[in-house]
């Protein structure tokens, strides 16, 4: 029975996840969207979640979790930290680049509604970074800074290009902004 339970709340994460990355307006969709994608109940839904928020919440962990696979890309080679963390960040960017829509969704609710777990993913590279010359509270305030400052960029795009003349959509200037405030919080 309990397979069965587990394969209901699967199923409705990944439709979930599914509308969240097709909706033209992510913050729009419904827990009765979700129910008639899904072929559930909004009460089996409750039951599962409790609310369309946790719900949510849940199925963009499935788009953070990504991060591990792209680390996986990297091949673990923290010979070179600053580099690697760099890397990271392009690569991460470059995926964020390819659904815009659901990034922006995805950053706004990570930032006003989330949890900010995402920042965790870095601590074992800025640990490298810098031994035993930062706290475990300084290292999780710089992982916040770099999270909070990109999801910030990707949220008001147009604002940053005004401000910075710094184009996000173009990969090279990206790429340069990531080094940029890399080196600027790691110095």
């Amino acid at each position: 029975m309990g397979s069965r339970k587990d394969a209901t709340k699967k199923k409705i994460l990944e439709v979930t996840a599914a509308l969240l990355e097709s909706a033209e307006n992510p913050e729009n969709i419904t827990v009765r969207e979700i129910a008639d994608a899904a072929g559930v109940g909004i009460g089996l839904i409750n039951y599962h979640f409790g609310s369309r928020d946790r719900l949510i919440k849940e199925a963009l962990s499935t788009k953070i979790a990504s991060i591990a696979s792209i680390m996986e890309k990297l091949d673990g080679d923290l010979s070179d930290p600053v580099r690697y963390l760099k890397e990271m960040l392009v690569i991460m960017s470059d995926v964020s680049m390819k659904d815009r829509r659901m990034n922006r969704f995805s950053a706004e609710y990570e930032l006003t509604k989330g949890d900010l777990s995402i920042c965790l993913y870095l601590l074992p590279i800025l640990r490298e970074i810098y031994k035993d010359r930062k706290s475990e509270t300084e290292l999780r305030l710089i992982a916040f800074q770099i999270i909070a400052t990109t999801q910030s960029i990707y949220l008001r795009q147009d604002a940053f290009h005004m401000l910075t003349g710094i184009d996000i959509e173009n990969k090279t200037e990206r790429d340069h902004l990531i080094n940029m405030i890399v080196d600027d919080l790691i110095k």
